[in-house]
């Protein structure tokens, strides 16, 4: 026989009910064309949103990063907020899910193949639900190493607009899973510590909180949450939350590194280059901070900026 009546498995992200192009579908079935300029040139934009009990966490400062990227690659979004609110919704509930991560992805759309921005005319948004984060954390913490692959600079691209191109990250991560690690920290080309591949990365040393600052790194959501959270008073410990450049010895002589995004949430590092971080395990602050941004999430607290400090 050379095929079967069966049909193959959906895989399980594959799984339930995605948006595309203002279309409800069977997420397995919803397809882009192949001239699509964000499948061929990364051409667009994306946001991944957490939601717990169908409460979307911190909507408004993703949206408006949403914004911030189309407009600064001159991409138009197709939908306000209003109608991506609307469409969110409706997602989770066709999907019958109340945790989860919602991923939305604006693409310049399918047009001529040459990497032209003009060539593609019709923006399109697609949508998909994840029951479970992109990456689970490990629960005797993170492996990282300082990858080679330098952060690609802001007067090339801003790393402020979250663009669907991951190029530089994905060389990055290679390295990564190349010496056997969990992720990679990437330098900006000065030799700052500037981020991972999808992550935020921050020191923990005699009670002062540090993580580098705008300028070669995304401003990540969690990052800033995890800012106010250091900042309330309420963890104990902390005598000062800030930001400021890091080197490589301040992340092997840290007492705690712990990294924050919106699949990972807050997760601890144990080792960087082979080096055991502080005892190689969960530390004081990190452990209060992650209590504090679950118990945060589940209430559905509104957002708070983390600010910047000099």
């Amino acid at each position: 026989m050379t095929g079967s009546s069966h049909p193959a498995p959906v895989k399980d992200h594959a799984q339930g009910i995605a948006y595309i192009g203002g279309r409800f579908l069977p997420a397995a079935e919803a397809t882009v064309s192949v001239f699509d300029h964000s499948f061929l040139y990364g051409d667009g934009a994306f946001e991944s949103i957490v939601f717990r009990r169908r409460r979307f966490y911190a909507f408004e400062p993703h949206y408006n990063r949403l914004v911030d990227s189309c407009r600064y690659i001159k991409l138009d979004l197709p939908e306000d907020h209003d109608a991506l609110l609307r469409m969110a919704n409706e997602l989770v509930r066709r999907n019958d899910v109340d945790n989860g991560y919602l991923r939305i992805v604006v693409s310049r759309g399918e047009g001529y193949p040459l990497s032209d921005p003009r060539k593609a005319f019709k923006p399109i948004i697609v949508a998909t639900i994840q029951r479970e984060p992109p990456n689970k954390k490990p629960s005797n913490g993170i492996r990282l190493i300082v990858a080679s692959t330098r952060r690609t600079p802001a007067d090339s691209l801003d790393p402020r607009a979250k663009l669907n191109n991951y190029g530089n990250h994905i060389m990055a991560k290679l390295e990564a899973i190349g010496a056997g690690a969990d992720d990679a920290i990437m330098l900006d080309r000065n030799a700052n510590v500037a981020e991972l591949p999808g992550c935020n990365i921050f020191t923990v040393s005699r009670g002062v909180v540090t993580t580098p600052p705008a300028g070669s790194i995304l401003l990540g959501i969690t990052r800033a949450t995890a800012l106010s959270l250091l900042r309330s008073g309420d963890i104990k410990g902390v005598v000062q939350a800030r930001e400021a450049h890091l080197g490589p010895l301040d992340l092997y002589a840290a007492d705690e590194v712990f990294v924050t995004g919106t699949g990972t949430g807050i997760a601890f590092v144990s080792e960087i280059d082979g080096r055991k971080i502080g005892e190689g395990k969960m530390g004081p602050i990190v452990s209060q901070l992650s209590t504090a941004y679950d118990n945060a999430l589940e209430r559905g607290d509104n957002f708070i900026l983390g600010g910047s400090s000099n």
